[in-house]
């Protein structure tokens, strides 16, 4: 073949797929989403499975659930959406993690603008984490979406650093620990700080929930032969306020607790 003939073909192949190389470019991993599971999870027309970087939702089961997935819905659902990657790809369930835009509109900052979606950090830095914490903290504090019944574990009641440095209680030697890592001391004596977010009181049982989501989150637990000791309506005392309990860190349930004989082993913190 002729070189200017050569030349012609490479110039015609450039024209043809130049423009798509640059709809790419410029619009990133734009899909169509049709099926929105819950309030940060969403399925596209190609079958990729979503979930929205740096944001946790109730179960659809559970409350808020539904709330959320609706909220979720009016924003994505029919709509070409902008995928972006930002630290962990893909999440232990095989979703995929993306800031999810609807033009210039990250959705993912939105819905916890407007409340209906709390933050759920990885270790490593996020491009937009800080601006989600901040959402975060306002919708809290002004008890927009979701955040006025309880769904989640306000940010407004984290535990300072201090509190988790700080050794100047009893028996200093013993590790202080956060509540999200006690599962990490089963069969140890151990501190463990953190926010009393819910209580619960029966007949047979007291106890300290330290996550909206007890069934997966430590606890501490006081039993109705030693409920005598503690202050009158313990639900009511101890709710809401930063404590350090220490005691034998076990498993119980798949989930961290604690089992409390004496109120000498709660510290208010604040």
């Amino acid at each position: 073949m002729r070189p200017e003939l050569i030349l012609k073909l490479m110039y015609r192949i450039v024209l043809t797929v130049l423009p798509f190389v640059l709809s790419v470019s410029a619009f990133g991993d734009v899909r169509q989403v049709t099926q929105v599971v819950d309030g940060r999870s969403f399925m596209t027309d190609d079958g990729l499975r979503v979930r929205l970087l740096g944001t946790q939702a109730p179960r659809i089961y559970e409350p808020g659930g539904d709330v959320a997935r609706d909220v979720l819905e009016r924003y994505v659902r029919g709509r070409r959406v902008r995928l972006e990657t930002d630290g962990m790809p893909v999440d232990e369930e095989g979703w995929l993690l993306r800031y999810v835009f609807v033009g210039d509109t990250l959705v993912n900052a939105l819905v916890v603008r407007k409340g209906f979606l709390a933050v759920d950090l990885p270790e490593a830095p996020l491009v937009h984490g800080d601006t989600l914490l901040a959402l975060e903290r306002t919708a809290a504090r002004v008890g927009k979406g979701l955040w006025p019944f309880n769904v989640y574990t306000s940010p407004l009641f984290a535990v300072p650093d201090e509190f988790l440095a700080d050794t100047s209680g009893s028996d200093p030697w013993l590790e202080t620990v956060s509540y999200d890592r006690a599962g990490e001391y089963y069969g140890r004596i151990i501190r463990v700080v953190g926010t009393v977010v819910a209580t619960y009181k029966s007949d047979k049982v007291f106890i300290m929930n330290f996550h909206q989501d007890y069934r997966r989150h430590f606890k501490a637990v006081v039993f109705s032969r030693d409920l005598a000791k503690f202050p009158p309506y313990p639900e009511d005392f101890y709710k809401k306020r930063v404590v350090r309990v220490t005691g034998l860190g076990k498993e119980y349930n798949g989930a961290a607790e604690m089992i409390l004989n004496d109120p000498e082993q709660v510290e208010i913190l604040q």
